[in-house]
């Protein structure tokens, strides 16, 4: 039951952020969009926020089950292709949480955490610039796909991401 509620305020969410900012959505509003009513709203969440840090967690939840189980027993290769399925089988969700200032700095400390669990380092340069770079372009990479208007396939930003990591810096920039 409260799978399906979520499923549906989820979608009425994503119609309304087209639109709105999500501090201007009421409940009221996020209810009838999915046509459900505002008692079965608050048999499940306290508020909006309460929804929304819902969805953020249990996101986040997923994702680093997919970095921890995915990544780690697959390797580069077909944990990443996992992990991007991830996000795109929850792509609408990622766009709407994604906005959220708090979200994306938990987002940023589960990457950031794997990073330093399960890498070493190249030892030419100092730990926290590697995993700083490795971060960055791994977030940024999510969130340009993301926010795309037609995200790529997860084929595509695979391959992208791949490319990222073979490429040295120098070769991703010619001259004009």
């Amino acid at each position: 039951m409260k799978k399906e509620t979520t499923k549906k305020l989820i979608v009425a969410l994503k119609i309304l952020t087209e639109k709105k900012l999500l501090d201007e959505i009421s409940v009221s509003e996020l209810t009838n969009k999915a046509k459900i009513n505002r008692g079965t709203f608050y048999l499940s969440y306290d508020d909006f926020n309460d929804f929304i840090l819902s969805i953020e967690q249990e996101l986040l939840v997923g994702f680093k089950k997919k970095l921890i189980y995915d990544f780690v027993a697959c390797g580069l290769g077909e944990g990443m292709v996992n992990i991007f399925k991830y996000i795109d089988e929850n792509m609408i969700i990622f766009k709407i949480v994604m906005l959220d200032g708090l979200f994306l700095k938990q987002f940023d400390e589960a990457i950031t955490a794997f990073i330093r669990k399960y890498n070493c380092f190249n030892p030419s340069l100092p730990n926290e610039y590697s995993q700083a770079l490795l971060l960055n372009s791994t977030v940024a990479i999510i969130k340009i796909w993301v926010f795309e208007k037609k995200p790529r396939s997860v084929k595509e930003i695979t391959n992208i991401f791949y490319k990222t990591r073979t490429l040295s810096p120098i070769n991703l920039v010619t001259s004009k």
